[in-house]
């Protein structure tokens, strides 16, 4: 069992310097939340055999620091206790990303209990804000967080902001912590600003992929500036059992570091996992090529001179548009964006009347 902050590598808190595979399983989910951004459409998934393949080619030609299992639901796969064996046999550290409403029993204890294994559970808030968000899933997934716990496999949960949890998400997380205190394993949390979809049409490549679902965000994105003053409200909190694990306010990605490349369930791949556009499909580009491409691209982004990347205070973006969030604000890039997350906040802030759902 993990205990202490100690129990947590690198990855988690967004620092690799490796590859990462970020796979798409399915698009199918038992919820329908408010703000997902993976649209429900019906496609030819990739078989187990094909992932296997898969990870086990891109761990040969480079050293994968994570793979990321996700969906849709990525348990809703009765195949998935295979692919999950591949993906610990290829790389140093496998995540599955779940909104915990489907049981445990679906993957055998050799593989929950693996020591480079990990799950990263859906949590926005108190149950009346989660089941606000996430479709009345509270129950189950505060369940399935702490049954995990229980059997001491390696737990940690993944919040997205926005308008409707910013004000509540610090004092829930101290009464979150005080819940937690009991247990002797260190919980490691980690925060996203709802993306904007409409910000991201066009990003990626030139291949139709499982795309973005379009909501409405007018007014809905916390601001750079509110996001700062929470994430350092965050590292000078003394938790008991709450681990942080990034190093920037805003999405740690890590793209501009190892490289990510995120795949969806037919096999299409981008190099930004939010991007509704494909570079190219992994049945028809060979895994040498796909580390080319995204070689390439990685060259062509200004990280390297960022001093925002530099510090550790941002983890690279391929498209530079950090989740939408650059074209949203109007800001010239990147590096403004990130800069208004420690500056005064002079950004004008949209629609402040929408409130809590509280």
């Amino acid at each position: 069992m993990v205990s202490g902050a100690e129990g947590f590598s690198p990855i988690a808190g967004f620092q690799q310097t490796g590859l990462v595979l970020d796979i798409a399983l399915t698009s199918r989910c038992p919820l329908h939340c408010r703000y997902c951004s993976v649209e429900r459409m019906p496609l030819e998934e990739l078989d187990e055999t094909q992932w296997k393949r898969v990870v086990s080619s891109f761990a040969r030609l480079r050293p994968v620091e994570l793979i990321s299992l996700e969906g849709g639901e990525p348990l809703a796969r009765p195949d998935l206790p295979a692919i999950l064996a591949a993906g610990l046999g290829s790389a140093r550290w496998v995540k599955i990303v779940t909104s915990g409403v489907l049981p445990l029993r679906s993957l055998p204890d050799h593989l929950l209990l693996h020591p480079r294994f990990f799950f990263e559970v859906s949590l926005d808030g108190p149950p009346e804000v989660h089941n606000f968000l996430r479709d009345g899933s509270w129950e189950k997934a505060w369940g399935f967080l702490r049954a995990g716990l229980n059997r001491g496999i390696r737990m940690r949960f993944r919040s997205v902001l926005s308008r409707h949890n910013l004000s509540i998400y610090e004092g829930w997380l101290k009464v979150l912590d005080e819940e937690l205190r009991a247990q002797e394993q260190k919980v490691g949390f980690s925060i996203d600003t709802i993306i904007a979809p409409e910000a991201m049409g066009n990003e990626g490549g030139g291949l139709s992929r499982l795309g973005l679902r379009y909501y409405s965000t007018q007014g809905l994105l916390p601001s750079p500036g509110e996001m700062g003053e929470l994430f350092r409200a965050l590292r000078g909190h003394r938790f008991h059992n709450l681990v942080l694990l990034q190093t920037e306010p805003l999405r740690g990605c890590g793209a501009a570091r190892g490289g990510v490349i995120s795949f969806d369930p037919g096999g299409i791949f981008s190099f930004c996992c939010e991007a509704p556009r494909g570079v190219g499909s992994i049945r028809h580009i060979s895994p040498e090529d796909c580390l080319c491409l995204l070689d390439t691209q990685i060259l062509s982004r200004p990280c390297k001179g960022c001093p925002y990347f530099s510090t550790k205070q941002c983890n690279g973006c391929l498209t530079g548009q950090k989740c939408g969030m650059v074209k949203y604000w109007g800001l010239k890039d990147c590096q403004t964006l990130l800069g208004s997350t420690i500056q005064n906040d002079r950004l004008v802030r949209r629609n402040r009347g929408i409130s809590p759902a509280v």
